[in-house]
């Protein structure tokens, strides 16, 4: 082996570890391919579907129909691969001509290494006149079968169905497109080692949306559903139930099937077409590779089925896909539609063994830590970044960072160490341990700048509301201290006791009923100004600052990164409903209201809390506020 041959090898053996997911071989080339010489073929002349002998024959120039030339193909006993083409004079490639089967489904091909090409014509073979019954459109049973170029639609069963191992569905040129569309399936691969590229199931022949229950079905090991690198020619899955199936009841345990690269839940030409679920690993099926897909438009993007019959569907790697527009759960294990909780040891079972999510600790700009929450050496962590909506509930991976992988220690702990991240941004994360079992997307966290500065505050006539930022508690006797700006133009000082309506007091005309006597660094004071005054004083914090809040009216000082109001109040969600700022403009100030979770945006006074910013909250229970990373 060449030094330059044994370098590439070893690096595509570095890459695969660092994205936890084995190296794959290329798959072999389908053996219709691999026998073409010798090959013998028949060309379809007649889109009619006569079912009497001597109205139909093949070779024709005129009266071969594809029933025949199929009965012709299975009748071939010198296991010579078969090519079956469209007469372009007939079939014409501008527009699709339509075999409309009118009293029983076609047969099965039989034979090995036998490909149906409509490459170079429109062929629609279209089953919605048969009679009643459970009805395949075309059936592939031998091994080393192609299916290129065809239009499959209106089946009661599945448009197509391939049988046998070795099986090839689409191609890489554009002509060699499959499209099934408004059957119960659209593609079923049951023989081992198929593959599937440039398949669009869910459309018809007009690229409209022809509704499907499940687009392609496997139920068989190392098959192919995708393409092993980007572009190329994927495969586009849309208006369906289910959009990628891998396992069914009846199947014997397979595993090795890869998708990747397939578009699920718009059209070829990025039109919505909604899925249910884009993906869905069960019974009998493990060790399945999902990889690189971009899914869009559904309830819910990957789904890995809940343990059934004492099987359990784990091992199965889910790196590197794209989501949009999910209304549900991104990555879903066991089908519950929720986050499962991390365990302590990582011991509970289920889809992918439950594999816990991480948890980011603390993340900036600079670097990005956090931990698994159980043992988990050289587990891969790859972070993304998020589809965030406040209060970020519901946020997803929208795409991964690009190289931001991280490998555990054996405490289950990941650093990110300058990772392509700005502050402002929200990340997200999932981990795959080394057997491969991946995660649900774990809590999502904002980019921190790495500080918060609060400094002076200006005060203007009449009443403000604003934080004292002093290095330490400051005492303030009988006078306004001067070492706090302007002592003569601040006349009264109160604050608020929290869960109370009850208020400390500091004048400066008189001390009958002074019971404030000092100034508390980090909280928040009422200021009676008689003049524009500057409150001097400042500091700067790494991490945020915790705030204790009693049920009932509490002022604070929100001292964490500024963000929208739900996101800079998610620690106490559900534990207020009334959130208040006072604005002093020099007009003698007034409220401003933001209500809570439920407030819509349009009665809302305000949208964001300001860092360093001081702020009336209404508790219904007593809670902890967290603010986020600065």
């Amino acid at each position: 082996m060449s030094r330059w041959l044994r370098a590439f090898l070893l690096s595509i053996s570095m890459l695969s570890c660092l994205f936890g997911f084995e190296a794959r071989p290329l798959p072999k080339a389908p053996a219709s391919i691999a026998h073409a010489e010798g090959e013998l073929s028949v060309e379809v002349t007649n889109a009619g579907d006569s079912v009497v002998a001597d109205q139909s024959v093949c070779p024709s120039p005129t009266l071969c129909t594809l029933r025949r030339a199929i009965e012709l193909v299975n009748a071939n006993v010198s296991g010579a691969p078969y090519r079956v083409s469209f007469s372009p004079t007939v079939f014409k490639p501008t527009e699709p001509v339509t075999i409309a089967l009118l009293a029983t489904p076609l047969p099965a091909v039989a034979n090995a290494f036998v490909s149906i090409d409509g490459s170079s014509a429109r062929v629609l073979i279209d089953g919605g006149d048969l009679p009643a019954g459970v009805h395949n459109g075309l059936v592939m049973n031998g091994p080393g079968s192609a299916v290129r170029g065809l239009i499959i639609g209106r089946f009661t069963a599945a448009c197509l169905v391939v049988n046998g191992s070795n099986g090839a569905v689409g191609g890489t040129l554009a002509t060699s497109a499959v499209t099934l569309g408004a059957c119960e399936t659209g593609l079923e691969l049951r023989g081992s080692a198929s593959i599937a590229t440039n398949v669009r199931v869910g459309f018809g022949a007009d690229g409209q949306a022809a509704l499907v229950s499940t687009g392609i079905l496997v139920t068989a090991p190392d098959v192919q559903v995708g393409t092993e690198t980007p572009g190329g020619s994927p495969n586009v899955v849309g208006n369906a139930t289910i959009g990628i199936r891998v396992g069914a009841p009846g199947a014997t345990v397979f595993s090795g099937v890869l998708v990747a690269n397939n578009t699920i839940g718009k059209s070829q030409g990025g039109a919505a077409a909604p899925v249910g679920v884009a993906v869905e690993l069960r019974q009998p099926s493990k060790a399945s590779v999902v990889r690189a897909n971009a899914i869009s438009h559904a309830t819910t993007g990957i789904r890995v089925a809940a343990d059934e019959d004492g099987l359990g569907v784990v091992n199965n790697r889910l790196v590197a896909n794209r989501f949009e527009t999910i209304t549900g759960l991104a990555i879903d294990l066991n089908g519950d539609g929720v986050v499962n909780p991390n365990d302590a040891n990582d011991a509970d079972t289920g889809a992918n063994g439950l594999r816990n999510h991480p948890v980011f600790l603390r993340a900036v700009q600079s670097r990005i830590a956090g931990n698994v929450g159980a043992p988990c050496l050289g587990c891969a962590v790859e972070l993304y970044m998020a589809a965030h909506t406040p209060p970020g509930t519901r946020d997803y991976g929208a795409q991964p960072v690009p190289v931001a992988v991280a490998l555990t220690d054996a405490a289950g702990s990941f650093i990110f160490e300058n990772p392509p991240v700005a502050p402002g941004q929200w990340v997200i994360s999932l981990v795959t341990d080394p057997e491969g079992n991946t995660s649900e997307f774990g809590p999502s966290t904002r980019v921190g700048a790495g500080v918060v500065q609060c400094g002076n505050a200006p005060l203007e006539v009449g009443w403000n509301h604003a934080g004292f930022f002093g290095q330490s508690t400051m005492g303030l006797g009988s006078a306004f201290p001067p070492e706090l700006g302007n002592p003569s133009r601040v006349s009264a000082i109160y604050h608020l006791t929290d869960g109370t309506a009850t208020f400390a007091s500091w004048l400066s005309t008189t001390s009958v009923g002074r019971t404030l006597d000092t100034l508390a660094p980090g909280e928040a004071y009422w200021f009676y100004a008689e003049a524009k005054a500057v409150f001097s004083g400042g500091f700067s914090l790494s991490a945020p600052f915790p705030v204790q809040l009693k049920a009932g009216w509490n002022d604070f000082v929100y001292i964490g990164a500024t963000a929208d109001a739900r996101d800079a109040l998610s620690s106490i969600a559900g534990k207020y409903d009334q959130l208040y700022r006072w604005e002093n403009s020099g007009d003698g100030g007034h409220w401003l209201r933001y209500g809570d979770d439920t407030t819509p945006s349009w009665a809302r006074g305000f949208a964001q809390l300001e860092a360093c910013g001081t702020y009336l909250v209404h508790m219904t229970q007593d809670a902890n506020l967290t603010p986020l990373q600065p």
